[in-house]
């Protein structure tokens, strides 16, 4: 079991909680994908694993599928998002999970195939028309590698029901404390005809940033993005596309509170459709659409967020966030 996981399962046991995952499309020069035999299911599966606090997803993906098939692999591509509860998953020890997975595709650059006998009980690669019999969610994966399209997908499975309680993070505190864990969430870029973008300006930091928040459990991250525009910002939205993911190290966060958590980001462009721009005086102080030329003093992942949903319709932007080999 991974390092964190094992610590995380010690304080809170078999409880649900979002995860996130980084997980491989690992396709050979003929495009055939390998496919591993899980230890745990027994059903055939893709290679991956839970992101560790100290690590980026391409960092996971690549560690992951070195640890499970002794190849090296470099990271070609984002494929898609997959967190719709209806891949919600109950491990054969009781621990129960809503799983937040980070699909890669990803070439093989070196390193020889070895099963482990634990994690992978066999390794095979099938062509991209051949499914195993297999889960809902690797089911979704290979169906986005058939597309063969450059655009990360997200849409699989429901959204999920309305906010109905409150945040997860609190109820997760009370066994954690102050200490880091790792977390989904999504930021939102809106904007309005004029392609002037929103910004809100945090009560905790006290700086302009982008609308967003953490994953709940119950609900697909591009719900995330429209639940958090709503409740910050009073507006409707809906989710034109997904324009970045990011994970790199300047996402661990310390609050002013203390609180600690790793954060693992899905940026959306959203548009708006309704609502009345309000501020709620608790997250945001001021609320605001800025001309793309004219914005405020922001911090640089923010910017960096901004610049890459202005590059274009196609493709998620990753690269500059995490180390390709």
């Amino acid at each position: 079991m991974a390092e964190y996981v094992y610590w995380l399962r010690s304080l809170i046991g078999t409880q649900k909680v979002p995860m996130v995952f980084a997980c491989a499309v690992v396709q050979d020069d003929s495009g055939r994908v390998l496919w591993q035999r899980r230890g745990d299911f027994g059903w055939w599966g893709l290679l991956g694993g839970v992101v560790e606090l100290n690590e980026s997803l391409t960092d996971c993906v690549i560690r992951e599928v070195f640890e499970e098939s002794g190849l090296q692999v470099a990271v070609e591509r984002l494929l898609g998002v997959y967190s719709s509860p209806d891949f919600d998953v109950v491990y054969p020890n009781g621990d129960q999970v809503q799983q937040v997975t980070f699909t890669f595709v990803c070439s093989v650059r070196g390193g020889a195939i070895h099963v482990d006998g634990g994690e992978t009980l066999a390794l095979e690669w099938m062509p991209v028309g051949t499914l195993p019999k297999t889960s809902l969610w690797y089911t979704a994966m290979i169906t986005d590698l058939r597309l063969n399209s450059p655009v990360a997908q997200y849409k699989h499975g429901t959204a999920g029901n309305e906010r109905l309680q409150g945040p997860f993070y609190r109820h997760l505190r009370q066994y954690i404390g102050h200490q880091p864990f790792v977390a989904a969430g999504a930021v939102a870029v809106v904007m309005d005809d004029a392609g002037r973008i929103l910004l809100q300006l945090r009560s905790d930091y006290k700086q302009w940033g982008l609308p967003g928040g953490g994953l709940e459990l119950g609900e697909r991250i591009d719900k995330t993005a429209v639940c958090e525009v709503k409740e910050e910002t009073g507006l409707d939205v809906e989710v034109v596309r997904l324009s970045g993911v990011y994970s790199d190290e300047r996402f661990y966060a310390r609050y002013p509170n203390g609180d600690e958590l790793k954060a693992i980001l899905a940026v959306f462009v959203c548009r708006v459709t309704g609502g009345l721009l309000e501020i709620d005086g608790d997250e945001s102080l001021d609320l605001a659409f800025f001309a793309v030329d004219d914005l405020p003093p922001l911090p640089d992942f923010v910017q960096e967020m901004i610049a890459d949903a202005l590059k274009g319709e196609t493709g998620c932007i990753y690269e500059t966030m995490f180390h390709k080999t």
